[in-house]
Order: structure tokens, then sequence, then C-alpha cells
């Protein structure tokens, strides 16, 4: 039987138990017919669904009824894998997805997504999540579905309509009081832990943690106990900022320290032989594959456990502790900016406030003098 729904030509038919319709869309490109199809278990129900079909074709919406949340949310990181991300961003947005996305609006189809459904949710996870962290979820959300606009899947992007909520407040770095930081780099060079050396050189030196995943042996001389800082575990392997790359004197413990590391980096090359992945990386696994970010946290805190520290600190933390010792030890801000690789003392007194002190020195080796008796 053939109907016309609105200005369509439709197909209507038995098949099966149900009824099947079918509106004629002309041809493809390759000369194919290209029909949109809606099956329903009876007459009356199977129009209602055509005529819905062909109020989605006038809005540009109709391919692919059941899209869901789920699939938009996929077929967005999808395409981010593909372009110039880094690897490690590509993670945290699909473990972002997967957590706080999915479980809760994955399976609704983005047709019929409200901006209320949208609200709810945010609000939802406002209890769990930063604010930071609650925009780029937001984010990811708006993004998939204006991919889906533009793919057809749905006809507006109803998270656009919705502010992001205040999340729960985020945690403030903090540093470790003298004594604290002296029992972590008692356990760092004594208490045998692999991450030992990179903990120790951390906080002996001020070394972003991602520059200390990144720093390679041609980047050390332990014989004239310097360290060049070119590189770091960003997107194309670059430095924070130009300002960050920087040449700096170690002191003799960070020094002890990498030389430790490399027998002990020597020892994994000769257990692995031939399958040792060699990157030149001064802090590695056994086989040389590189550190990731969520691994040096996870070993950071066995270590702060063993010195009695307890579990609440992470690795970013020993600078934080670099800056506030030199402070309160009398090393001038400048002095400190030009030791941590910022551009000017305005980015220091900033992202340092809390650690720092109006007192001006100077030191060379300072930062091993206030720990000399650890």
């Amino acid at each position: 039987m053939r109907v016309w729904v609105g200005e369509y030509r439709a197909s209507i038919y038995r098949e099966g138990e149900g009824w099947t319709g079918a509106i004629s869309l002309g041809r493809r490109p390759d000369g194919r017919r290209c029909r949109l199809k809606r099956k329903a278990p009876t007459q009356r129900l199977l129009m209602r669904k055509l005529v819905q079909a062909v109020d989605d074709l006038e809005r540009g919406v109709w391919a692919e009824r059941d899209y869901t949340v789920e699939r938009a949310a996929e077929d967005l990181l999808t395409v981010l894998a593909g372009k110039e991300l880094a690897e490690t961003t590509v993670q945290t947005y699909r473990t972002l997805v997967d957590r706080h996305l999915i479980p809760q609006l994955g399976q609704v189809r983005v047709r019929i997504l409200s901006a209320d459904a949208v609200e709810t949710w945010l609000l939802g996870r406002a209890h769990h999540l930063t604010t930071s962290t609650l925009r780029i979820v937001h984010g990811l959300l708006k993004r998939a579905l204006r991919r889906a606009q533009r793919h057809d899947k749905v006809a507006r992007n109803v998270a656009e309509f919705v502010d992001t909520p205040r999340g729960r407040p985020g945690r403030a770095s903090s540093s470790l009081s003298r004594q604290q930081a002296a029992a972590l780099l008692r356990e760092a060079l004594e208490g045998g832990h692999r991450l030992g050396p990179y903990v120790a050189v951390g906080l002996l030196s001020g070394l972003r943690t991602e520059e200390l995943r990144a720093l390679r042996w041609r980047q050390v001389d332990l014989a004239a106990g310097t360290v060049l800082v070119t590189r770091s575990d960003r997107f194309g392997g670059d430095t924070k900022t130009p300002g960050s790359r920087r040449g700096l004197r170690l002191s003799g413990l960070a020094v002890d320290a990498l030389s430790a590391a490399r027998a002990t980096q020597a020892a994994d090359k000769l257990a692995a032989g031939a399958d040792y992945r060699d990157q030149g990386l001064v802090f590695a696994h056994p086989d040389g594959a590189p550190l990731t970010g969520a691994q040096v946290r996870d070993r950071f805190t066995l270590m702060t456990q063993a010195a009695g520290l307890g579990s609440r600190w992470c690795p970013r933390e020993l600078r934080h502790t670099f800056v506030s010792l030199l402070s309160d030890d009398g090393v001038a801000t400048q002095k400190i900016s030009d030791l941590i690789g910022h551009h000017n003392t305005a980015v220091t007194e900033t992202v340092y406030r809390h650690q720092l002190q109006p007192v001006i020195e100077n030191g060379a080796e300072r930062m091993q003098n206030i720990l000399a008796a650890y």
C-alpha cells in the first residue's frame, strides 16, 4: 500500500508479525534507492512513527533514531583520539565519560534528551566533582551533541542551554613542613623504593613532576652536578612555557640519587636484555617504558605512608615544598622564580603565594642545607 506522509511518498506493508513503512528519499550518489524505514506492530502506530520521521526530516534529523548519549560520547572520543591530543588527555576524557556521563545519561536517546535531564545530571555530579572537572565533563557532553548535530542525529544541543553549576571545593596544594620533608627525603634515599631517586630529585630541585618523567640522561651531567631542563611529559614533549627551559646545579644528595637510579637502570638492562625498551629516560619501568602520572602518584603515596606522612600528599607538592622551604629560609623570590622556571616573580607570587615569605636572601645549595639533618 502506498500513502503520502506530508510531501513524502511511503510504502506500507506487512512484515513478520507487524508492519513496515518505507519513505522514499530518492537516489543516493551511487544510484541506489535511499529509503527511511520504520516498524510497528499496528498500522496506526506505524503511521505515527512515519509522521514523526517526516517531522524529523524537515528539521534535518532522521538518521539513527536510537542514537544514544553513550554512542555520541564514544564517537566523540574516537575523533579526539585521532587528533593531535596527548594520549593522557584522551585517557582523562575517557575516564570522565565512563565514570560520570555514561552511567547516568548513557542510555538516553539524544533525540529525547532534555535540558532538564542535563541540569539534573550536572547537579548530581556537583557533589562529587570540583568545578573545573565539572566544566570538562559538561563540555564533553556539549561537544558530543554538537557533533551529533553536524551529522543530523539531533536537532538541537540541549547541553548548551544549561549552565555548569559550582562543584565541590578542590583540595588546595599544600607543602610539607621541614620535618616532614626531611622524613620523606630519608625514606626516598634509604627506603629501597624504586621511585626514591625521583622523589629525592624532585624535592631537592623543584622540578615539575612532568619534567622528571621526561628527563633523559643526555640532559644530566653527573660529573658537573647539573641538569638541563628542556622537555616535559606534555603533548609534543615541550616544557610548560619557554621560560621553563633552564639549567640547574644539583646538590650532592640529588647527584647521589641520580647515580643510584643509573645503577638500578643498568641492572634492569642486564636483566631484560634485548627486551629492554631503551628511550634514554632517567626514570622508567624496569623494561625502560615511560612512567605515567598515575603510576607515579600511586608509588608516591606508598612512600609518604612509609615515611609516616599518610596518603593525602601528591607528587606536585614536592615543588610546593621546594618553594616553601627556600622562602622560609630567606631565599629571594626572584631566585626561587629562576630555579623553578617561571618567567617572572609575578607568576611565582600568584601560584605559590601561600608558600612565599617576604624575606630576601640568596644561596646555592640552601635546600640541601635545610634538610642536612635528615
